[in-house]
């Protein structure tokens, strides 16, 4: 299986790249064995990472940009694989500050390969700040979709893998499954994806059991999607009542006031056998989670008007934060007080399974589903860190969630995911050890993101830029 071109992946053109920058003194982060390597001088030519090694033998070319790293720490860059950022609006606003904040590459799940193509090109060349686009995926939904005509709709088993065989001919990174698709038609498009070569990835359907799609061969869940009905005891009755309320005149309608109104039978019925049991499918079957725990925040505490206070709120533009109000966002315009209470304690039960999931040796990779409310361009990055922290994971776990795990996922490790020699460089300077507090990855100094370094000013730049763009609401 592939999920992306290496070539495309770290072989950026080398326009404005620094010719070599040596970071000196620095303590630096290995995220692979978990340790700390002090008093080190990290060189870089181009966008190449040629040589590591202790400050006092380090020989550093002449003419190279020196940046003093005595009290800092180096780690590799960030990644966030759960974006909706490389697009032609979002990417004028997202990608830019993605990159001010340390994420050096992302994972786009609802994209297409025009807009790739154009993005990459831009960021190549360096005509705009970005991220490296690792990975890209078209979404794929039953009938009606969900997000309407930008989905790829499969009404069939037939229609399922036509749609395969369509995305793999458009070089599409993985294919999106989506919550719509019915069983027979998902199990189609699982099928064919093997038989092709691309993987799958994405929400597990609202009528296929999260087991299921784990051992059909989906590579990421995402939000979490079926799996808190995977570890009740009721799993089967409450898929059967979907499925009867699937073939109802409103069909989506009904599974949706359906699925609102169970929420308190669906936490009364959790099993912690059975969620253990599903926790080991996933590693067996070797399925990473994607849990986008700041979405899922989000979403459970839209009604709380203090979302609206937070201060990056300026760096949004006026047609997105409008978007972001429940009562005209038509996924939660109907929810009533009951249902928002029903929604905070199913996102208590989720946070569990995060911690449980990883206990039982369930891979995570790091996300956040940027676009959606209340998510910020990088910095809810580094929110979703922390949060991995509060629900199990270690400082270190949590840091190869978004640095070695993307790169062992993408089958990047010989460029990608590490500070060492003959990797891409892509590299963030901490002011802050964050091996000790994971708050550390918010404390950014400088940003070398395929060669090019990005210090104070140039960061500053980058956001008061932002700020502007989202005052006039143009790209």
């Amino acid at each position: 299986m592939r999920f992306l071109s290496l070539a495309a992946l770290a072989a950026a053109p080398l326009a404005a790249q620094s010719p070599a920058t040596a970071i000196t003194q620095v303590s630096v982060v290995d995220v692979v064995r978990g340790r700390l390597v002090p008093d080190q001088t990290v060189v870089v030519v181009g966008n190449r990472i040629v040589s590591v090694g202790p400050a006092r033998s380090a020989a550093v070319p002449a003419g190279a940009r020196e940046i003093s790293g005595a009290g800092k720490f180096l780690i590799p860059g960030l990644w966030d694989m759960h974006v909706h950022a490389v697009t032609d609006w979002f990417g004028w606003f997202f990608l830019p500050q993605l990159v001010a904040n340390g994420v050096t590459g992302v994972r786009d799940l609802f994209t297409t390969a025009e807009a790739v193509a154009t993005w990459r090109k831009r960021i190549g060349s360096g005509e705009v700040p970005g991220p490296r686009v690792g990975a890209f995926g078209s979404l794929v939904d039953g009938d009606p979709p969900i997000w309407g005509p930008q989905s790829v709709v499969a009404r069939n088993p037939a229609e399922g893998r036509r749609v395969v065989d369509s995305l793999a001919a458009a070089k599409v990174d993985f294919v999106k499954v989506y919550s719509r698709l019915d069983p027979a038609t998902f199990a189609a498009i699982a099928e064919r994806a093997r038989a092709v070569g691309i993987p799958f990835a994405g929400h597990v359907p609202q009528l296929v059991p999260a087991r299921e799609a784990a051992q059909l061969g989906q590579r990421t869940i995402e939000h979490l999607t079926q799996v808190v009905l995977g570890c009740s005891h009721r799993e089967a009755e409450f898929l059967a009542e979907s499925r009867a309320a699937f073939e109802s005149p409103g069909k989506w309608d009904s599974l949706g006031v359906l699925s609102r109104g169970r929420i308190a039978a669906l936490l009364d019925s959790q099993d912690p056998a059975r969620c253990a049991d599903l926790a080991d499918a996933f590693k067996a079957a070797g399925t990473y989670l994607v849990p986008t725990t700041t979405v899922l925040r989000s979403v459970a505490y839209l009604d709380d008007s203090t979302l609206a206070l937070d201060p990056r709120l300026k760096y949004i533009p006026a047609f997105l934060k409008t978007g972001w109000n429940p009562k005209t966002d038509f996924r939660f315009r109907t929810r009533t007080p009951a249902d928002w209470a029903a929604a905070k304690k199913l996102h208590a039960r989720e946070l569990e399974l995060i911690g449980l999931m990883h206990r039982r040796g369930v891979r995570i990779l790091a996300g956040t589903d940027l676009a959606n409310p209340y998510l910020y361009p990088g910095s809810s990055l580094h929110d979703e860190l922390s949060l991995l922290v509060q629900v199990g994971l270690t400082p270190l776990e949590a840091l190869r969630a978004a640095t070695i795990e993307p790169a062992r996922f993408l089958g990047a490790t010989d460029s990608l995911g590490s500070v060492a020699p003959g990797q891409v460089a892509d590299l963030v300077l901490l002011d802050a050890n964050p091996l000790a507090s994971i708050e550390a990855v918010r404390r950014v100094a400088v940003v070398v993101a395929d060669g090019r370094v990005y210090d104070a000013a140039a960061r500053a730049r980058i956001m008061a830029e932002a700020e502007q763009r989202a005052a006039r609401g143009l790209r």
